[in-house]
């Protein structure tokens, strides 16, 4: 079935679909890509490692909060708190968020006192703006208050 003032397509059926593999329109075979580009981009890895300033080494998973004594006020056992040692108090109490998605680890400052800073390898440091999620790559350095984190 031909649309109205268009002739019928060679070979269409009589519902009104054409025949992809019609001898009018040849078939192309797709050109296989090159191995470097079938190979798809690795993932991020699902799990980091953190390397605190104070020596202290904490393998993040999934979402969590980073402080002096984080604690979670909504509820949400799920969350992964990680406590850092600061005696000066430099580090607030509840001092950042940090959560992994398909793309790698992501850091939030939750308003804290004396800020969160970013430095990417070969990178200039970069401060967060509380609420603000920036992205960490492996090798990057986060600092919260006096203190601070390799992420591995």
């Amino acid at each position: 079935m031909a649309e109205p003032g268009l002739p019928p397509f060679p070979g269409a059926a009589d519902t009104g679909v054409w025949n992809a593999r019609s001898s009018r329109i040849p078939y192309v075979e797709p050109w296989p890509l090159p191995e470097e580009q079938a190979k798809s981009t690795p993932a991020p890895p699902s799990t980091f490692v953190l390397e605190f300033s104070t020596g202290q080494a904490v393998t993040i998973a999934g979402m969590g909060l980073i402080g002096r004594a984080p604690r979670d006020t909504g509820g949400d056992v799920s969350l992964q708190l990680v406590s850092v040692d600061d005696p000066g108090r430099s580090v607030s109490k509840v001092h950042a968020r940090f959560e992994i998605d398909a793309r790698g680890l992501w850091i939030e400052d939750l308003d804290s006192g004396n800020g969160t800073v970013i430095v990417q390898p070969g990178g200039s440091p970069t401060p967060l703006r509380p609420g603000e999620r920036n992205e960490v790559g492996v090798g990057g350095v986060v600092r919260i208050g006096r203190q601070s984190f390799t992420v591995r």
